[in-house]
């Protein structure tokens, strides 16, 4: 998997991890890491925030449930936490936020190019903690996602939008380090170096 490969070129060991049922032991099994990697997959499903189901795809409530745990855990206990595509969707939902089941736009978000190219440009704010492992307030990335925020979180902040106004990265300002990306880094650093820095600065951040 491309995740496991970005974290170990940092200098990260990647535990790969299902998800679990945490009611039992939870506190123990949250203390045994020191940061949490969400990534891509199927939709959250829409019950988590109270809305029917219209558009979704591969959806595993139990995944959801498990991974909302854990954004929950990380933001009480200020542990580092990276949402990547679903990751970053998951996030937006934990702390209270919305999605937008199936959005329509004149940029493509679901590209038919290959994984590792780039597709459309996003816009980050620059006094984001983006722009500053970054370095910069444009930056084409690629896209492979049918849904959005629509509601931001509570304790959340846009970090990073495309030019039609949807969400590409959000962040908290009461938290050392928790980023979503809607893109995908870890397709993109071996021929891209600059999102290296992405998966470096959220390991610094864990160790």
């Amino acid at each position: 998997m491309k995740y496991i490969e970005a974290i170990k070129r940092v200098g990260g060991i990647p535990l790969v991890i299902p998800y679990i049922d945490l009611e039992i032991r939870k506190d123990e099994f949250f203390d045994l890491f020191d940061g949490f990697l969400l990534s891509g997959g199927g939709d959250v499903h829409p019950m988590f925030y109270g809305e029917e189901p219209r558009k979704t795809e591969k959806v595993i409530p139990e995944r959801d449930k498990f991974e909302i745990e854990i954004v929950k855990k990380c933001f009480e206990n200020k542990k580092p936490i990276l949402g990547i595509c679903r990751g970053l969707q998951v996030m937006n939902v934990s702390m209270g936020g919305t999605l937008i089941q199936d959005i329509e736009s004149y940029i493509e978000h679901k590209q038919s190019a290959p994984y590792n190219k780039l597709t459309h440009s996003i816009i980050i704010d620059k006094k984001s903690q983006l722009y500053e492992i970054f370095g910069k307030e444009e930056l084409m990335v690629n896209s492979f996602h049918h849904q959005a925020i629509r509601k931001l979180g509570e304790e959340l902040k846009i970090s990073a939008k495309a030019k039609d106004e949807i969400v590409e990265a959000i962040e908290s300002e009461k938290h050392p380090f928790f980023i979503g990306v809607q893109f995908h880094p870890e397709h993109l650093f071996e021929e891209n170096e600059i999102f290296f820095n992405l998966f470096k600065s959220f390991v610094e951040c864990c160790k």
